[in-house]
């Protein structure tokens, strides 16, 4: 039987060619769009463990309603790869796959630098971004949907939540698929991961029914802990803020 290590490595070997990783210890999680390892750093990574997010082969893949997150991003292709994008055309599928790891590392790398808690990213190869592993050798990280926590670490992780939600539109971005299942948490920290799909809220016109979706996501996941907080307010606040340039 065919591992997903088996069918990975040659992804992988681009990073172990360039002296980022040395062995691939686990799959830390395996999903429909993208299979993610937790690897040993190279000296030339600085050591230590790194996440290596590799996506899924291109005929393998399911763009499901990427055109909703699409928007904005094509404006510097060509009339032609335009067209094979609107034709699903060979050329066209391969330009979406590139384009779709491209604005996933591109947003991380923007979002870690302007201060906000998503794991910073090392490298990219055609099919794969090397990024900060958050976990140790033995588990990553769980998903925030997998823990239970006091009811005032629920409020603080909340609103940290909602501060990183803030920050990222500030930089004009709306995740686009928040959920607790793409939320980290790790000693006391939340971390957002899976951002293939943000969208640029200057110019994708679904970001704000997609901001209200992911508040919707993140609110209603904590009544749980009989925290009741009104997404569509909260929403609604942050993009008048945000239209007005209050963020």
């Amino acid at each position: 039987m065919t591992t997903a290590l088996e069918i990975d490595e040659g992804l992988l070997d681009a990073f172990i060619g360039d002296g980022s990783i040395t062995d691939v210890l686990y799959v830390v999680r395996s999903g429909k769009e993208a299979t993610v390892y937790c690897c040993r750093g190279a000296d030339a990574s600085g050591g230590g463990l790194v996440a290596a997010k590799v996506y899924r082969p291109l005929e393998r893949r399911n763009f499901h309603n990427d055109a909703i997150y699409q928007t904005g991003r094509d404006a510097v292709l060509s009339s032609r790869t335009k067209r094979a994008l609107a034709n699903k055309s060979r050329h066209g599928r391969d330009v979406q796959y590139g384009t779709w790891i491209n604005a996933e590392f591109q947003t991380m790398r923007m979002l870690h630098g302007a201060g906000a808690d998503v794991p910073e990213v090392f490298s990219r190869s055609n099919g794969a971004i090397l990024m900060e592993y958050f976990g140790d050798e033995e588990a990553a990280a769980p998903m925030l949907n997998r823990v239970t926590l006091p009811r005032e670490e629920a409020e603080k992780s909340l609103r940290q939540i909602i501060d990183n939600v803030t920050l990222w539109l500030a930089n004009h971005l709306v995740h686009g698929d928040l959920s607790p299942y793409n939320l980290l948490y790790w000693e006391n920290r939340i971390v957002a991961i899976d951002f293939p799909q943000a969208v640029d809220a200057r110019v994708n016109p679904s970001a704000r029914s997609l901001l209200g979706r992911d508040l919707e996501n993140v609110c209603g996941y904590f009544v749980k802990y009989g925290i009741r907080a009104d997404a569509m307010r909260i929403a609604n606040a942050l993009w008048a803020n945000y239209q007005a340039g209050r963020l």
